[in-house]
């Protein structure tokens, strides 16, 4: 591994640990902040909005193995105008409410520290996710759980259409952040999405594996070299000796 000029993040099981999704405990809580929350009950929205996502989904194939996300907004506009709901706010707060409602959310061990270490390399930071929340929403929860973070973008799925391991979030963040991508370092917990996105669009790679790696491991995959890392202690560790 090389010092990098920009170290990029998942979002879930990388920044933050969530707990079981409920798709019902969302809904209940977007229902109960509406301007008319007896317009429906909690039970048919999540049948219309399982409905509206197998339809959605149904005609969106893989592409190369880089699935096409629909976006949460996109969703709740068709979701909220067929229930009848209203809200005195717009789509990306009914994005942050429904995902405020729907788990449990916790940082990971280390990473607010890890953060403020790159900060005071000048190692610039940012966001790339696989996820149905837009940049917007998911932007303001990075802002609300790490208060102060230096993060240049927050990439998602939904706006860039294309998921991981699809290589047009990465090429994005390394011309956002105005750096080569092999200078570049992108940390996930997904063997195959992020490690593999990394890697083929030519960046470094770690792999968040808390289960699995001591300390700091070198690994191979496809042939290209990757490092593991048992907790984000260890990759500033790391990151100190380079």
């Amino acid at each position: 591994m090389t010092l990098p000029k920009l170290a990029a993040f998942d979002f879930g099981g990388t920044l933050f640990i969530d707990g079981k999704f409920s798709r019902f405990d969302g809904l209940e809580g977007l229902r109960r902040a509406a301007l008319n929350p007896g317009a429906v009950d909690t039970q048919t929205l999540c049948e219309q909005m399982e409905d509206i996502e197998r339809r959605a989904k149904g005609g969106l194939p893989e592409n190369n193995g880089s699935r096409v996300e629909i976006r949460l907004q996109e969703t709740f506009r068709n979701l909220l105008a067929v229930s009848g709901l209203r809200f005195p706010f717009g789509l990306t707060q009914c994005e942050l409410v429904f995902d405020a409602a729907n788990s449990t959310r916790r940082k990971t061990p280390y990473m607010s520290e890890l953060l403020a270490y790159l900060a005071r390399r000048g190692i610039k930071t940012g966001v790339i996710s696989n996820t149905v929340l837009s940049g917007e929403a998911m932007k303001a929860i990075v802002d609300r759980w790490y208060p102060g973070n230096e993060m240049s973008f927050v990439y998602t799925s939904a706006d860039f259409l294309f998921c991981k391991p699809s290589p047009d979030m990465f090429h994005a963040a390394a011309k956002t952040a105005g750096v080569k991508p092999e200078e570049c370092l992108y940390c996930g917990d997904s063997l195959d999405a992020d490690v593999a996105g990394a890697l083929g669009a030519g960046m470094q790679a770690v792999l968040y594996d808390t289960a699995g790696a001591r300390g700091c491991e070198m690994r191979l995959k496809g042939g290209k070299e990757y490092t593991a890392v048992g907790g984000w202690e260890h990759l500033i560790a790391m990151l100190e000796g380079l």
